[in-house]
């Protein structure tokens, strides 16, 4: 089924706003739109696209993904404030070596991944490829609650190996609503860590 990578950033998260007195997400939620806070990064909108789903994380920052924890195209800008003349913005097509699974408690899964990114900053346009193996790692289920709701959450770690790099993306996935959301990156050569920890996540 095709996809295509839409902007979320205003439309979707005006049509869905943080409020304090929301209900709490239910199963089937996604298809209306679901709007989160992360720590760090901010507010943040989810929906279907066509059998992905896509998570606009904010700030020029999105993706499209099979479980919100695969992903299949993405996009990332940023052009630092107060300053002139200098940007990064990517446009990324993402491929598994085989099926990504359903997310399972207990499961292990590894494939390789081949990255296709087209892009520009103020030196000029960019065309790359990358390979890299991936080690995704899906962790017990247990309860966490959010704004006084209690939802099922599944930890996943997805390791990232290759062209000289390192990496490990953490999500957490709710299998009750159908999707995950980055909760933290790792880079594995350096041990910098950023952590994007769920503090509020409602629908209309």
């Amino acid at each position: 089924m095709p996809f295509r990578l839409c902007a979320l950033t205003t439309a979707l998260a005006a049509a869905l706003p943080l409020s304090a007195n929301a209900a709490c997400v239910a199963p089937g939620d996604l298809a209306r739109g679901i709007a989160f806070t992360r720590e760090i990064k901010g507010q943040g909108a989810a929906q279907p696209n066509g059998q992905y789903v896509q998570v606009n994380y904010g700030r020029g920052d999105a993706v499209v993904a099979r479980y919100g924890i695969f992903p299949v195209q993405g996009h990332f800008s940023d052009a630092p404030e107060n300053v002139i003349g200098a940007w990064f913005e990517q446009t990324s097509k993402y491929s598994f070596g085989g099926n990504p699974p359903k997310p399972q408690s207990g499961r292990v899964w590894t494939s390789t991944l081949n990255v296709k990114a087209t892009g520009s900053d103020q030196s000029g346009a960019f065309k790359e490829n990358y390979r890299y193996t991936v080690r995704y790692v899906f962790e017990e289920m247990r309860q966490a609650t959010l704004s006084g709701c209690t939802y099922a959450v599944m930890g996943v770690t997805a390791r990232f190996q290759g062209e000289g790099r390192d990496w490990t993306d953490r999500y957490a996935y709710f299998p009750e609503l159908g999707y995950g959301l980055l909760t933290q990156y790792t880079d594995n050569q350096t041990g910098r860590t950023a952590r994007y920890g769920i503090t509020k996540m409602v629908t209309k």
